[in-house]
């Protein structure tokens, strides 16, 4: 059981929100957590859902679907699913079901909001954590951008002199 606690604690940790927490707040956290299991096949959350929790996924495989229930991506262990609404109660911007027999570790939303009322300092350190998560995020989101926008300026590049190509071969001068 010992072992348990402690690999649980290690998974708390490894969680972008509950970085830098100390081992009080740790299992602080921990103990506010429930474990589910859920079958195959199972919706954990539905797409403009309210998000009364936040997952943690232990083990097995998450789907994620847009509306029209394509799959936008697949969540292995040990992954947070729902931290954001969490924190800002927007709806659910996704559905996700589990792909396979799967363990998550819940935090139901008026759980955590009694744990961060109640201690200022771990309030304090999972609000950094989420603040640094979300510049880290967008960082990453204005270097993808900038990424696809110097590709695209090649590819046009590439498709403008291949259309020379092509119109100087027919005969054309102009394209």
């Amino acid at each position: 059981m010992v072992d348990k606690a402690r690999a649980l604690l290690k998974v708390i940790r490894k969680i972008p929100m509950f970085y830098g927490l100390g081992s009080d707040h740790t299992h602080m956290v921990l103990q506010a957590c429930a474990f589910r299991g859920v079958a195959s096949g199972e919706c954990i959350c539905r797409v403009n859902g309210r998000s009364d929790e936040m997952y943690i996924l232990l083990s097995g495989q998450l789907g994620v679907y847009n509306e029209g229930q394509m799959l936008l991506a697949s969540i292995a262990p040990v992954a947070p699913v729902g931290e954001m609404g969490l924190i800002t109660g927007q709806p659910r911007s996704a559905t996700v079901s589990a792909l396979c027999d799967s363990n998550l570790l819940v935090l139901r939303k008026v759980t955590f909001d009694r744990l961060m009322r109640s201690n200022g300092k771990l309030c304090v350190q999972v609000y950094r954590s989420v603040i640094e998560a979300m510049g880290q995020r967008l960082g990453e989101s204005r270097a993808e951008r900038q990424r696809v926008g110097l590709r695209r300026t090649e590819l046009e590049g590439k498709l403008s002199e291949f259309a020379e190509e092509v119109a100087i071969g027919n005969g054309s001068e102009e394209v």
